[in-house]
Order: C-alpha cells, then structure tokens, then sequence
C-alpha cells in the first residue's frame, strides 16, 4: 500500500509539506530549548568516511554531521555528504534534520535533502528527498522518499541506427532517474560487555520500489536486509568516535542478487564535548541518517525515430540503394530526384561508370561501410550509422567527371578512383563534400568552377592530375563556406584556388605533391589557418597576387623543397602567426611591393633566409616576427623600405646577417625595438639610409658589428640603440655620415670599437651627440676624419681601449 501511494509525485510533495509543518509544529509545543548555551554543546560534529563494495558500483562516501541547534533532547543538525563512484560517477546530499527524544525511550526525526548527481554519462540530476524516523536504544523505524526531477537525459553512446525498409532510423538511448521509496526496520542483536570498547551487533530488514513510468523503464522493487558490527568511543581515535563493519544484501529484477560490504570510520571534530561520552540513548541522537546513497538511474533506448544527417541536416528517408548489380545505375541516381538520398553499397563489388553521377539540387549520395553521426529527428540523440561495404566508384572515362554536384547536394563517403574530374560542379551554393577520398583523376581530384560557397571537409585526394599538371582540389572563386580537414598527397599540385574572397580554409594538410602544396592566386578575404604544408617538391604555399585583405594566420610550411611560403604582394589584409621551417629556400618570401597590411609573430627557422622581401616596402606593419638559426639572413630588404614599422621583431644565430636593409630607408620607416643576437656577421646591416627612425634596437653578440652602416648615413635618425659584446664594432659608420641624427646610443663591451667612423663629410649637417661606449676593446671612438655640425664633446665612455669621450 505505501509503495502505491508513493508512486504520485504529487503526493510525494504533500508529504514533504506535512514534513516541515510536523517539525516546526513540534518544535513550537516543546518547552522553549537553550540552544545557544555554550555549556550545553552535548552533540558534537563529526566527519564519517566509508567504502562500501560489491553491489552496483563500488563507492566511498565522505559525510560532515554539523549541530546546528541543540540541547540534551533535541537537536537540529546538517548531513551533508559527497559520494563517488567506480563508473566515474559523483553525488552530493545535502540534508537538514531535526530529532527529539520522547520519554527518554524513543527519539522522533525527520530531514529533508536536496541530491544532485553526475552519471556515468555525464548527465546532471537533481532531486527531493525526505524521510521520517522512530529511534529506540533497540529498534529503529524509517520511510525515505525520493522525488527527482523525471524529464530523460541523452546517452548517445547507447543509440543506435539501422536501415529499417527504406528509412535510417534510430532508438536513442536516454537515462532517467527514478522516483520511489524505501524503509526498513532494525533491532539490536547484541551487545558486547566483554571487550574493551563498547560494541553492539545491529540487524535490519526492509526493502524498496523505484520507478520511471517512461517506456522501457523497468521498475526497481526488492527486499533489502542488513547486519551492522559497530565499535563506539574507540582509545585511539576518541569519544564520539566509531567503527562500522557492515554486509548488506538486497535483489531486483533490473540488477539481480548484490551483495555488499562496508567499512565506515567516523572521526569525532574538536568542541566543547570534547571529554564526554554519550549514553547509548544519547548515541542515537548522532546516528547517521540511513537512506539510498545515490539518485536511482536507469538507462533505456527510446521508441524507433526517423533521423537526419548531422553532417548536412538531410533527412535520411527513401533512400535508393545502388550497388554493382544496379542496371543503369546513373539513370536510377538521378532518377531519385529532387532531395532523394542514395546509398551507395560496395558489398556487390565495384560500381563503374562511363558518363558520371548527375546529382540533382538537394540529394544526397551516401557511401555504405562509412560510419556517419546520424541526429534522431525527436530526441536530438547523436549516433553513428554504417551499412554495407564502402564502395569504389570508378570512372571509366578520362573525358567525363565521375560526379557531377549540384546546388545543396551532398557527397559522403565514397571511394573515387579516375575520371576525368572525380567530382565536378560549377556556381555551387549550399554543398557538401565530406570524408571521401578522391584517386588518380586526368584532371582534379575536386574541380569547382564558378563561384562556390559550400563545404568540403574530411577528404583525401590522392596522385591526381599528374598526366595534366593539376591539382588535388581546385576551385575558381571560394566565396564562403568552409574548406577544412582535407589531405592532399602526391597530386601534381595539392591546392589551387584561383580566388578567395571570403570563407574558412583550416586545418587542411599538403605532403608529398609534386610541385606545390597550395596555390593561390589573389586572396582578398576569408580565413585562411592552421594549414599545414610539408615536403612538396616546390613551395609549401605559393601565392600569384598581392594579399588585399582577410587572414592568413598560423599555417606551418616545412621541409618543402623551394620556399616555405612563397608570397607576391601585399596591400592589406592580416599575415600573422605562420610558421617555415626547414625550408630549401626563404622560410618566408615576398616578391613584389607590400604597400599595407600587418606581417606579425611570424616564425621562420632554419631555412636559407629567413624571411625575404625583394620589391619596395612602402607602408605595413612587421612585428613579433621570429628569424632563427636560418643559412643566411634572418631579416632580409632587398628593397627601398617607407613608411612602414618594423617593430618588436628578432633574429638570432642566422648564418650571416640578423636583419639586414639592402636598399634606401626613407622617410616614414619606423625600425624600433628589435634584436639582433648571436648572428654570425652583422647584427643589424644597413645600407644608405635617408630618412626614417632607427631607434631601440638592440644588438648582442654577433660575430662582426652589431651595427654596420655599407652607405651614406644622409639623414634620419639613430637614437637610443644598444651594442653589445659583438666580435667586431658596436656601430660600424664605413661611408660618410652627410646628416641625421645619431644620438643616445650605446656601445658596450664589443672586442672592436664602440663607434668606428671613416669620415663625417665636409659641409655635413649631422648632429652625434650623448652617445656612451664603455669597456670596449678598441678605441670607445674612432672617428678616422671629420667632425659632425652638433654633438662634439657630448659623447662618453670609460673602461675602452682608448678615446672615451668625443
């Protein structure tokens, strides 16, 4: 009869009302109790920590019982307890209490807690329980109920899809927790006079129901019996302290017969009873509450649903299965129609062709032996769906495309071998070409002309176009969409998009092609990253135009057999956080003018020049950039360079020069706050400089100047720049100095002279003042002829050779 009343959760919740009006109504009839006398703490805190194995789950139970009000017959109390479990699952109780001694021969409580519990699948449940009890020093009568929150949680490892008629459909599967009850009565045993602590051996019986009315959700019904050993007041841990030894028993249809053991210690917190012992009345004011540990789950698969395509979010009705055997399979694909979806089953064998696949808008063409994550139309539940064998799909033809695509049309899957395109389309919008691996087509793996906005993702194209000097994948004008997780080897060419004007290239791969990994040729919007490109015979990435604008960010060339990447302009957009390495030729190299733009916390390690600009630098922003251990120059502008701002970069340990200008740097060049270090000539190699700002830069340990000056140094300033412990000069001047402004520079310690100078030129305007070389080796000034318009007597030094002031 209880069981059938509990089984409403509304009246589960007017149970727990009249709980609480119970305890409030008592506690107001009771003489008023001194509950704030500090004197009359009898009830202590204590941490009880148990291991309980062999039923269900394992598990190990942390509980904190806090007094919160007291006196010697009431008391008002938290229970508050952390359980994990061996499944990886957790839960916390969190409880609030109140008992009351009546007659000195029998102890009323009620308690109320609020679970929350992490499955196995890491879903999150909540719920409401409550329970009342009867406590003597010899019996012990209680009811627990139990009210969780019932709406199903998705466990989609345990769906499942299956071709059923014509349909993909799937039972998903879903967890749910369970409202329901328990109760049980105990006795005492036996006591034990005869040992040295107070012991007692406690039995119980009772038992519990637990139910989902959910299809597929079995009830949760059995008998439960107990049998408790507890050692009390133990010497070494203290009174208030004990020791549990427990076997429990209980059976249900849904788990069968479980066994469990436990071992429960309690640690008694300090307070103001720290020296009392408790009566064996008084002891079961203290018990720990006795209810379920856990919210009771249960998992279950749920009624058959139609079901979409996650990948493409087509419904995966009426499908057209075509195999080996299927007679003029071609008419029956396009025959399908509209949004019709084809399965393609390799089981029969091979499916050739000689004409090609002409998709229709909307359809769908779907390998069989390919796993795909198919979504259940009701539930949302995600699973994975495979029928058949994966099918080979070969054209016959090298004049003819094996697949011809179509506006919103998806292609998943397949294995493509020759053609002449594998998979053909023109002006697409709204597609999809995912997981396929493309092989040894005439012309393209993947040939999209036109405008294209769709997705391709999860391919491999593989030896394509060597006849023909084609590429893996080409494309006209990519205007949107993504193109992400793609693998090309051993194509003549492994990427070619003529245009890229908006959309996402990511995490696509390059290895192993002929000539380049990726081809482009104008890029002017989109997101281009985290590419990789690595041992193709010539560039990684080769781009045929200027950069205008979008992202080309941290992409990784390396070990390609020209040069990492491979740019020709710039007039905008952002080039940030890309990565050469191990490059035959320039890790990263621009071939025509860079007007605009950001090139920033770019790496380039061990190529032959690190980074390389051959045109004129007119406008830009470098910074960040990294040139490491490269053949030749880390920094190398084989141009004029203008109003731009070279800033922040680095170069160290290169095999000849750090950063080295090759051309004029005029007016509006900003070179400030770089690094020169360990490079094996120059740190810094400038030729004429004729207008801009070098400031801030430091050079440390180079193998001849830190700074060399080839040219006339005619205007511009020097400010602020630091030279230290290079194997030649600190600031080398081996042309006239005809103007600017040197000022504020420093030499230190360099096995050279701090400033060597040929020549300040007759009629100069130039101002060299408060410079400071110290501990030079050669002279701190060397100045071989000349003096400058400004500055002389300013500049000083000490520790050097010789001259430490001029």
């Amino acid at each position: 009869m209880l069981a059938r009343f509990l089984r409403s959760p509304s009246l589960l919740s007017l149970l727990t009302c009249w709980l609480f009006c119970f305890i409030v109504t008592a506690q107001s009839s009771a003489q008023d109790p001194e509950w704030f006398e500090e004197d009359a703490d009898l009830y202590r805190a204590y941490f009880d920590f148990s291991g309980m194995a062999g039923g269900v789950n394992d598990a190990g139970q942390g509980l904190l019982f806090v007094p919160l009000a007291q006196d010697e017959e009431s008391l008002f109390f938290a229970d508050l307890r952390g359980n994990i479990f061996d499944n990886s699952s957790a839960e916390g109780n969190f409880g609030l209490a109140y008992r009351r001694m009546i007659d000195d021969q029998w102890i009323a409580g009620a308690y109320g807690f609020y679970d929350v519990r992490r499955s196995e699948y890491n879903n999150i449940f909540k719920q409401g329980s409550f329970g009342l009890e009867l406590l003597s020093i010899e019996w012990d009568f209680r009811v627990n109920g139990y009210v969780p929150n019932l709406k199903q949680k998705r466990v989609d490892s345990l769906s499942t899809a299956y071709l059923s008629g014509n349909n993909i459909v799937m039972r998903a599967g879903e967890e749910r927790a369970y409202w329901g009850t328990d109760f049980e009565v105990g006795r005492l045993l036996k006591t034990f006079d005869n040992m040295n602590v107070d012991a007692e051996l406690r039995g119980y019986v009772g038992g519990y129901y637990f139910d989902n009315s959910a299809p597929g959700f079995k009830e949760i019904a059995g008998p439960r019996a107990r049998v408790e050993f507890r050692m009390f007041d133990l010497p070494f841990l203290g009174n208030g302290s004990r020791v549990v030894l427990a076997g429990q028993f209980q059976h249900d249809d849904v788990h069968g017969s479980q066994g469990t053991g436990l071992l429960t210690v309690r640690i008694p917190l300090p307070g103001n009873g720290d020296s009392q012992k408790l009566t064996r009345f008084q002891r079961r004011m203290v018990n720990p509450i006795v209810r379920d540990i856990d919210i009771v789950l249960n998992q279950a698969r749920g009624p058959e649903e139609h079901t979409k395509l996650q990948l493409t979010g087509q419904m995966l009705n009426d499908i057209t299965i075509i195999d080996a055997n299927t007679v003029n399979a071609e008419a029956v694909f396009n025959g399908a129609g509209t949004d019709s979806v084809v399965l393609f089953d390799g089981s029969a064998g091979t499916i050739s062709t000689g004409t090609g696949f002409v998709f229709n808008n909307g359809q769908l063409a779907l390998a069989g032996g390919k796993s795909v994550n198919v979504v259940g139309c009701n539930s949302g539940a995600v699973t994975s769906f495979s029928y058949g064998s994966q099918p080979t799909v070969i054209g016959a033809n090298p004049a003819s495309d094996v697949f011809t695509m179509a506006d919103n049309s998806s292609i998943v899957g397949m294995d493509i071998i020759g053609g002449k395109n594998g998979i053909y389309g023109n002006n697409l919008n709204g597609f999809t070409i995912a997981c396929n691996t493309i092989t040894s087509a005439f012309e393209d793996g993947v040939h999209l002309d036109g405008n294209t906005n769709g997705n391709i993702t999860g391919n491999t194209f593989v030896d394509n176009g060597l006849p023909t000097d084609n590429d893996g994948l080409e494309i006209e004008n990519f205007t949107g969409g993504s193109i992400t997780g793609n693998i090309a080897r051993g194509n003549k060419y492994g990427y070619y998009l003529v245009t890229v004007s908006g959309g996402i290239i990511r995490d696509n791969l390059a290895e192993h092609n002929v000539y380049d990994g990726f081809d482009f040729d104008t890029f002017n919007g989109g997101t281009f990253t985290r590419n990789i490109a690595q041992h193709n015979g010539e560039d990684g990435f080769y781009f045929d135009d200027d950069i205008t604008g979008g992202v080309f960010s941290n992409n990784i060339a390396r070990h390609n057999g020209n040069f990492g990447f491979n740019m020709d302009g710039m007039t905008g957009g952002t080039f940030r956080g890309n990565r050469a390495e191990d490059n035959a030729y320039a890790g990263i190299a621009f071939f025509d003018d860079i007007t605009g733009g950001t090139i920033s916390n770019n790496v380039a390690v061990r190529n032959d020049d690190g980074f390389y600009f051959d045109n004129d630098v007119t406008g830009g922003t470098f910074s960040g950039n990294i040139a490491n251990q490269n053949r030749y120059n880390g920094f190398w502008f084989a141009d004029d360079v203008s109003n731009m701002t070279f800033t922040q970069n680095s170069a160290a340990h290169n095999g000849v020069n750090g950063i080295k200008f090759e051309g004029t740097v005029l007016a509006g060049a900003m070179i400030s706050e770089n690094t020169a270090i360990a490079n094996d000539d120059d740190g810094f190699d400038f030729e004429d400089i004729n207008g801009g700002r070098i400031v801030n830069n430091t050079a440390t340990g180079n193998l001849e100047d830190g700074f060399d000056f080839d040219d006339n140094f005619v205007s511009g300033v020097l400010r602020n720049n630091t030279s230290i412990g290079n194997a030649f000069n600190g600031f080398d001047f081996t042309s006239p100095i005809q103007g600017g402004m040197i000022t504020e520079n420093s030499a230190q310690s360099n096995s050279g002279n701090g400033f060597e100078i040929d020549i300040f030129s007759g009629g100069n305007t130039a101002t060299f003042s408060n410079n400071s070389a110290t501990q030079n080796s050669g002279a701190g000034y060397d100045v071989i002829s000349g003096t400058p318009q400004n500055g002389v007597g300013t500049n000083s030094g000490s520790g050097n050779g010789s001259n430490n002031g001029f």
